[in-house]
């Protein structure tokens, strides 16, 4: 009778252990192929979130200014206006992984067409908004942290010229909607004897935008007591072509903060500290802000679950080994009689051994592909189990390169098939070393050892 056709009638007889034994492959195998799936996604999630998430530094004017009827004049800690120029921008665009930036220059206007909402002391000499012009509206601090959204038209991107997005609020109160355009003229907001007024009386610029897009605000902001100018839903973000046109800004030269975003989080204090030793900023004027978008919560989140599934791993392979060890044995033990038989015809220690390992491979191989088959069917519930905190993430690549905000995709959890396909070499290479050893202690017996110990 052949090896393998003994190793079937063997399993065939002894049901109730071949039974026992499947259940416990299948419960290790399945803790073992997840838990391994989990470590290699943990480290694939840790990439592909660097890439996706990203890093940002604001480069911004310090707050210790001396402003004069409403306009800048001098940082006290620097000389003149704060300005970062295109060729500062240039300089730190050319350090390595930093992919993009928002430059910001601020203003006002107003228009015989568009009512604002009234704020303290509104007049007719008052009535205006405050325009923010800049490259990616996008990216702006206000779209990227939710509290305003676009529900009307598109954001302004590199390359527009005198196009303008505007609140709903404001839109409603005017009859306003995407595509109309409206003529503008400069302004400027100061205060005499108690009153807001308009700093630019006469009025010698006009500019025609158009309005491209239309948001709200996702989040309530109480205005408080301010003037029309610093109502919130009376903001008006433009390009920069715009206040360009109205004179109150100049080409390739941004008074407001520049923000400039790394492809990678963990470079982001390496590239800030080279940007500190630049020395064509005015340091007394500028402060830099890292924002890594909260990757160290996700990085903190991801070794913790690494931790933890090596640990779960290692316990199970050592918890699983010592059963299994103590099962062969006993099952070796029960089989004394059936060896020394084999021995006695012929049969060597070589062939009886491989019979044993043969069933056992029988049983193992049946089981692990039923784990195996159970994890990736349940692999969305093990996602969401393991990986369904995470932080939310506020910005990845494509919003870097495109000007656009979105999240990360799920599916962080991968089986893998050469995960599967390692994890069940190792099983099956400790199944042949367990089922060796445990009859280890029959051959070392002689035959007529084997037989007298029959009797």
């Amino acid at each position: 009778m052949g090896v393998y056709r003994r190793a079937v009638l063997y399993m065939r007889r002894k049901r109730g252990q071949t039974t026992v034994l499947f259940f416990l492959f299948c419960i290790v195998s399945t803790f073992l192929v997840t838990g391994w799936s989990v470590l290699d996604s943990a480290d694939a999630v840790a990439k592909v979130l660097r890439r996706s998430v990203g890093g940002a530094f604001y480069l911004r004017p310090t707050s210790n200014l001396e402003i004069n009827e409403g306009v800048v004049e001098h940082s006290k800690g620097g000389k003149g206006q704060p300005v970062i120029t295109e060729e500062n921008i240039k300089d730190i665009l050319g350090y390595e992984k930093v992919k993009a930036y928002n430059a910001m220059n601020y203003g006002y206007a107003r228009s015989d067409a568009v009512d604002f909402l009234p704020g303290v002391g509104h007049s007719e000499d008052n009535n205006m908004g405050k325009v923010s012009a800049m490259n990616d509206t996008a990216l702006a601090d206000q779209f990227m942290e939710k509290k305003l959204e676009l529900t009307e038209g598109r954001h302004i991107k590199k390359g527009d010229r005198n196009k303008i997005l505007i609140s709903d609020k404001l839109a409603q109160a005017n009859g306003l909607k995407s595509g109309d355009k409206i003529r503008f003229t400069h302004a400027g907001i100061t205060r005499e004897n108690g009153q807001f007024v308009d700093s630019i009386p006469k009025k010698t610029v006009y500019a025609q935008a158009e309005i491209v897009g239309i948001y709200k605000q996702s989040v309530p902001q109480g205005d408080g007591a301010v003037p029309t100018p610093e109502i919130d839903a009376n903001g008006i973000f433009s390009d920069h072509g715009f206040l360009e046109s109205l004179k109150e800004a100049k080409k390739g030269r941004y008074t407001g903060e520049v923000n400039f975003y790394v492809s990678d989080p963990l470079k982001l204090d390496d590239i800030v500290e080279k940007v500190n030793t630049n020395k064509s900023i005015d340091w007394g004027q500028y402060s830099i802000r890292k924002n890594d978008f909260q990757y160290g919560k996700i990085a903190k989140s991801l070794t913790s679950i690494q931790d933890l599934t090596g640990i779960l791993i290692l316990c199970i392979c050592a918890a699983s080994l010592v059963v299994l060890v103590l099962i062969l044995i006993m099952r070796m033990r029960g089989r004394v009689q059936e060896a020394g038989i084999l021995l006695a015809i012929g049969k060597s220690k070589g062939e009886i051994a491989w019979q044993f390992i043969l069933e056992i491979l029988l049983i193992f191989i049946g089981a692990f592909l039923c784990s195996a088959a159970a994890v990736y069917f349940a692999q969305q519930g093990i996602e969401d189990l393991v990986f369904g905190k995470l932080p939310v993430i506020n910005i990845d690549k494509s919003a870097v390169e495109t000007g656009s905000t979105a999240g990360l995709s799920k599916g962080y959890l991968n089986i893998d098939i050469s995960s599967v396909l390692r994890v069940f070499l190792y099983q099956a290479a400790a199944m042949i070393l367990t089922v060796i050893a445990s009859c280890s202690s029959i051959f070392a017996l002689k035959p007529k050892e084997i037989l007298s110990k029959m009797s």
